[in-house]
């Protein structure tokens, strides 16, 4: 995100409280809940971004226009994704993250929050859709098609959202933690080494899949009865959106409080 602005936490007891739980070596869940709480203000700004419910939107329309051999590539077009009569993962990746640039930009809605959901939607529906495509750069829309198929099953757009909700919180969290993350790193710090300070990170990802399993049942449920009974609006979109992201704020915070040190 080249916008991004970083400077120190905010000199709030919240805030101190992060702190002082890197400082002394706390536990990834403590500190993910301890952020949480404290960065609870931009989860709220959240439940009403445009920008995710932009991306929640268009993640479940892709994968029903998966669903017609004839008309996926025109149907990706009316959603604002522009790809080649014979689109590879790529070219459909690259079509999702352009179609949000051009809305958010159109809309004047970006934000960081937004910027955020779209990384996590471009990273989400790669991961599932490229080891299933049997060459990633084939100019052949058959495969791709197909790996994009199977997500508009209830199940399989259950994984597609648990991707989606669980690599936005990763980013929602370190945009947070990372400036602070780096000042302890070194002799007598927290992090002896840059490395440690990686396996933080990634320990924060691990924490926040795991976490997303809560969204995971819940978004096939969704959007199966979505889709067959009053079809997918932004509206429904951006519902579905905000009490996910409720859900998985109210797990993250549990399983800190559990393990409170």
């Amino acid at each position: 995100m080249g916008h991004l602005r970083l400077g120190s936490l905010p000199d709030t007891a919240p805030w101190r409280n992060v702190v002082e739980l890197v400082a002394e070596g706390a536990p990834v869940a403590n500190v993910a809940h301890s952020t949480l709480v404290a960065a609870q203000r931009g989860l709220d700004a959240a439940k009403q971004d445009e920008g995710l419910a932009h991306a929640v939107y268009l993640l479940a329309h892709v994968t029903i226009a998966a669903r017609d051999e004839s008309t996926f590539v025109q149907r990706l077009a009316d959603l604002g994704l522009h790809v080649s009569d014979n689109p590879n993962v790529y070219d459909l990746v690259g079509a999702l993250s352009d179609a949000m640039d051009g809305h958010l930009r159109e809309t004047r809605s970006r934000t960081d929050l937004g910027e955020m959901a779209q990384l996590a939607a471009v990273e989400a529906l790669s991961q599932l859709v490229g080891p299933k495509s049997a060459n990633l750069w084939e100019s052949d829309a058959g495969p791709v098609q197909e790996a994009v198929r199977e997500l508009s099953t209830k199940e399989g757009f259950a994984g597609l959202a648990h991707g989606f909700f669980s690599r936005f919180m990763q980013r929602y969290l370190t945009y947070h933690l990372s400036r602070e993350l780096s000042q302890h790193v070194g002799p007598n710090q927290r992090f002896r080494d840059p490395s440690e300070h990686s396996e933080f990170l990634d320990r924060i990802g691990v924490h926040t899949r795991q976490a997303a399993m809560i969204v995971r049942d819940y978004a096939g449920g969704w959007y199966s009865k979505s889709k067959y009974e009053t079809g997918i609006s932004k509206a429904s979109a951006r519902s579905f959106a905000a009490y996910s992201l409720v859900k998985l704020r109210d797990e993250l915070k549990a399983r800190g409080a559990r393990d409170v040190v």
